[in-house]
């Protein structure tokens, strides 16, 4: 009731603001292109001494009040400004823009500290994507609408839950560390940076707040940021009013989402033993499916036996587990303004089911952007508020799921609650507990709750005391809170089927205050341009984890934890962190067209020993504009602008967390003996003398826009050298520690980016245009602690010596020198080798993206691949399923013994002969249960190319809207997600953008399957 009652309000505040005007004569118009007559979409045209301003339709059309003698200004990106005067109320006004040739030298990109500047100063690279592009797919979690749009930065998911996390990584890994900071934030994530204010999390960002997002793609471009800042920057502007006459807006979203990529079940045999049946066995390693009726599971309690079709259906069953999904996105916003202030606010409300039963989540967010003049002084401000609240079942229902028999009739356990069901508990046809017991059981009775409020808000205040100079002051605040709880539903029965309830709640408590002072001082000199920034940043952390817990309850439907037998279990953290910096940057500018820009930092961080917490880091840029330079390249048709760039860069980067310099002690009851309470020490030995990690950064980069800038063409070389790694390494336990928290290890990433963006076609009707990213990244570990040649990071995945980072590690067999598999002579199985097989990297280096938008008159049609190759995945999937009989492999040679294709017999040491009959030992559980524990057998290249968006809309012609002024632009569309994917061809197991853990290429039996989603979308503008 809380809620709603300030969803209200939030709403009827925004149509108070709402600015009416006398009515004025309805002057309609058309924008386009004078060179090809292509209409201009999204033109700005504005009433010339009057706060009345809107924006051109997808035809290129507008509606506007004016009187007699008024002017309208006309503006659009990369053309010239047109003005044009009303005459008479039935004037249709034609607009002919002309192509700006500078449109390249003009786009104005938002560097560090969120300070607007001219791409043309700019020493590094850095990528603009618009509101438009970010929202093409309707995403609810914005950085997942910068999948495949930015070279050189990869985002992953790690399943499809309802609400994912996501990994983004900025040109590849600076970092061997795996544990987040205070802030939660991956120690290789980029900075992100919401309207100045940096933030360690943009989830809960309403997308279609976003105006634009600038991506700082190195260390170079935000060398400000400071260590934050080592992984490059993602720099969110949101959405402000304009001067002239409210802007209402709505959007409305429905998509739906349906399973698919299952890993292949094979549907020859079903449940038992030894090719016996057993009704009461999940394994299927039964006989081959005959079509009969046979008795699943035991009697019921009334004696009715119940009987299962013993064939696999022409439909794969375990689709019968998942649901369609449901996203609902309603957005409102309002925007406006006049001379001395702006406003813009939003509500928006997302309702998300789950393709898994009962999994749902729903947020509300709230945002309110002003801005305000008072002479000299100006006033910046927003305050953001975010609530989410998930229901989710965790990992249980799918991991079952993939092990039963092809003929499972899900359908027939749904009703677990009726005591004569066979879905009952005491029923159920396996007495296998944990995962195996009933997924509708599990659905209902294992749940995850979180509600989640996010709150930020900025004040900042600018002062221009002359015409060189002005101080800035910008505060801001982060604030989130989550609280948890985590149940299972008692139920009671004998054995394995007995489930114990149990209750776990939590508190997740973090707020951030950031503070910066910044002095910009701007001065010409003839044809030198300065400009002088000095800053400084202050930032307090903190962070409040607490947890309680009871695993005996004692009534199936009282989640309380004083209602329990036993004990309680929980704790409590507090962590705090500070920093200071101080900054500064010099940039020198010739004639418009050369610049040279020294920056540079020093930090004083609390997580390190005073004698190494302040710490420098320097960096230079430059920058070239031939196109202006040179007398003879100046007004080409053909080069219409280039730019050169390089820049070097020395970041500091400390991915410690609070107090892991000091030797931590935790309660031990019953050391050293008896019911005595001792405390044992930690078993890392901190270091206190850990350095910052040092990163040394080069690049550089050409620009250049031809044909009247109709095709844009970047390419960048990027040299980056990690040193002084922070992590633990193993060491003897003779020393009282397992591992020892170090400076040592070497990372290097060699990157080559590539964009090119034009106009395929551009004419009076018809515009194509097409965009192609491209980056290959070579990320290599060159040295680690002591003797060590490879360290492990998360099962299968490893960081090796002279081998890209992260690599997969596999168990193999034996082989010999043409790669064919070794088998005893004696049992035909094959042999497993003694040392693990090196397959590759476990990220994709290479990494492309392909967009196209095609226009037609108020018909749009736009979309996103995605191309990832080079890389490798392990599924740990499989493994299970060989166990279960479940694989397809399983039943490949009819359960029988098998010669094992390409294989040899090695017949005197290195000497091997082709093996052409000598059979396996077996083909039955025994056999392919060991296979399954060979990891290069769920091992498989993880290269992909998918259709990751589709958007296509269509905008209603301005003549059917000219009737009235209540309602000025509609469009309604279809939206897709992810309509197919090409996988390698060894690939069955998944989706290869998935990961789990921090680790790239790792599919989990924990995770949800991936979906395919389609949906339609509504937009009203008023």
């Amino acid at each position: 009731m809380q809620r709603r009652s300030i969803f209200l309000i939030w709403v009827a505040l925004m149509f108070s603001c709402i600015n009416l005007h006398a009515q004025a004569w309805q002057v309609k118009g058309k924008v386009i292109d004078e060179t090809t007559g292509a209409a201009l979409a999204g033109a700005t045209v504005a009433v010339k001494s009057t706060n009345r301003i809107t924006q051109t339709a997808a035809d290129g059309s507008f509606l506007i009040q004016a009187a007699k003698g008024q002017v309208l200004h006309i503006t659009f990106s990369g053309y010239s400004f047109v003005e044009a005067a009303v005459t008479n109320a039935d004037q249709l006004v034609q607009v002919s823009m002309t192509p700006d040739n500078k449109q390249l030298d003009e786009v104005v990109v938002t560097g560090a500290l969120g300070i607007k500047r001219a791409s043309r100063e700019f020493g590094a690279a850095a990528q603009i994507v618009d509101n438009r592009n970010l929202n093409q797919g309707k995403t609810v979690n914005p950085v997942f609408g910068l999948a495949s749009k930015v070279a050189g930065l990869r985002i992953n998911m790690y399943d499809s839950k309802v609400d994912p996390q996501v990994q983004i990584t900025l040109r590849g890994t600076r970092s061997l560390s795996r544990t987040s900071g205070i802030d939660g934030r991956n120690p290789n994530a980029p900075i992100y940076v919401v309207d100045g204010m940096p933030v360690p999390d943009i989830a809960r960002l309403n997308p279609n707040d976003i105006e634009s997002i600038t991506v700082l793609k190195g260390a170079n471009a935000a060398a400000l940021y400071g260590s934050e800042g080592v992984n490059g920057a993602l720099m969110i502007n949101t959405k402000s009013g304009k001067k002239g006459r409210g802007v209402i807006q709505y959007n409305h979203t429905t998509i739906f989402s349906n399973v698919f990529l299952l890993p292949p079940a094979q549907t020859t045999y079903g449940q038992g033993n030894n090719g016996v049946y057993d009704p009461t066995q999940y394994e299927s390693w039964g006989p081959a499916f005959d079509g009969t009726m046979k008795d699943f599971g035991l009697p019921l309690p009334n004696g009715v036996q119940p009987q299962l079709l013993y064939a696999a259906p022409s439909k794969d069953a375990r689709l019968d587990l998942f649901q369609t999904g449901l996203n609902v996105q309603n957005d409102l916003s309002l925007s406006g303004g006049d001379d001395k202030s702006t406003y813009f606010m939003s509500v928006q409300h997302v309702n998300i089911k789950g393709i898994i039963p009962e999994d749902k989540n729903n947020r509300t967010n709230l945002r309110f952007n002003g801005s305000r003049k008072f002479g000299k002084l100006n006033t910046n401000y927003n305050i953001n508020y975010s609530y989410n609240k998930k229901n989710t079942t965790p990992d249980g229902p799918w991991i079952g799921a993939y092990r039963y028999p092809a003929n499972f009739d899900f359908g027939m356990v749904k009703d677990w609650e009726d005591p004569l069901s066979p879905g009952n508990p005491l029923n159920y046809f396996t007495s296998q507990g944990s995962w195996l017991r009933n997924p509708y059981f599990l659905i209902d009775n294992i749940r995850d709750q979180s509600t989640q409020q996010t709150l930020t808000g900025k004040v900042e205040v600018d002062y221009r005391f002359n015409d060189w100079f002005k101080a800035l002051y910008r505060v801001g605040f982060y604030a989130l809170s989550d609280e948890t709880r985590s149940t299972v539903r008692k139920f009671e029965a004998p054995g394995t089927r007995n489930t114990v309830g149990s209750v776990s709640d939590g508190s997740n408590n973090y707020r951030r205050l950031n503070g910066d002072l910044i002095l910009h001082f701007n001065k010409d000199f003839g044809k030198i341009s300065t400009g002088l920034i000095l800053g400084n940043n202050i930032r307090t952390d903190y962070r409040k984890t607490t947890s309680i817990g009871a695993a005996n309850l004692l009534y199936p439907d009282l989640f309380n934890p004083g209602s329990r037998q036993g004990e309680l279990n929980g704790s409590v953290s507090i962590a705090e962190q500070r920093s200071v910096g101080t900054y500064g940057e010099l940039s020198v500018g010739y004639d418009n067209y050369l610049f040279l820009t020294f920056t540079g930092r020093n930090d004083w961080v609390s997580v390190l020993s005073p004698e190494n917490r302040s710490y420098f880091y320097p960096g230079v840029s430059a920058s070239f504009i031939p196109t202006d330079a040179i007398t003879t390249l100046k007004g080409s048709n053909i080069l219409s602008y280039a730019k050169v760039y390089a820049s070097w860069n020395r970041t500091g980067n400390v991915t410690l967390t609070p107090y892991q310099l000091n030797n931590a002690y935790t309660q031990n009851n019953g050391f050293p003996f008896g019911n005595m309470v001792g405390f044992l020490p930690g078993l890392v030995n901190p270091n206190p003398n850990i350095e910052p990690e040092f990163v040394t950064s080069y690049e550089a980069g050409i620009q250049l826009g031809l044909f009247r800038n109709r095709l844009n063409f970047e390419a960048t070389y990027v040299y980056s050298d990690s040193k002084g790694q922070i992590f633990n390494a193993t060491t003897s336990s003779s020393t009282g520690y397992n591992s020892a928290r170090v400076n040592a290890g070497r990372l290097t990433n060699s990157i080559i980016e590539m964009n090119v963006n034009g106009d395929v076609v551009r004419s009076k009707d018809i515009k194509w245009n097409l965009g192609f990213n491209f980056s290959y990244i070579n990320n290599q570990v060159k040295e680690l602690y002591g003797g060590l040649d490879n360290i492990n990071n998360f099962r299968q995945s490893y960081g090796v010596i002279g081998a890209a980072f992260p690599s997969l590690l596999v168990s193999d067999y034996k082989r010999d020198a043409q790669g064919r598999v070794v088998v005893d002579a004696t049992t035909g199985d094959p042999v497993i080798a003694a040392d693990n097989t090196l397959l590759g990297t476990l990220v994709p280096p290479y990494q492309m993206g392909l967009s196209t938008m095609f226009q037609f008159k108020g018909i749009s049609v736009g979309a996103q691949f995605d191309w990832r190759m080079g890389g490798w995945l392990y599924s740990e999937i499989v493994p299970a399923m060989y166990t279960a009989g479940t694989d397809p492999r399983t039943a490949e040679y009819g359960r029988q013994p098998f010669v094992w294709p390409n294989s040899v017999i090695e017949v005197t040491p290195g000497h091997f002969e082709a093996n052409t009959s000598k059979l396996t030992s077996s083909g039955g559980r025994a056999f392919w249960s060991k296979q399954g524990e060979v990891q290069i057998n769920t091992a498989a290249p993880s290269d992909f190319f998918k259709l990751r968006e589709l958007s296509i809309s269509y905008a209603l012609p301005i003549s059917l809207l000219s009737k009235q002024s209540f309602i000025r632009e509609v469009s309604i569309g279809f939206v897709a997600n992810n309509l197919f994917i090409i996988r390698h061809k060894d690939n069955k197991y998944g989706d290869p953008e998935y990961l789990y853990n921090n680790t790239d290429g790792y599919l989990s039996f924990r995770q949800v399957p991936p979906f395919r989603s389609y949906g339609v979308n509504l937009n009203v503008t008023f």
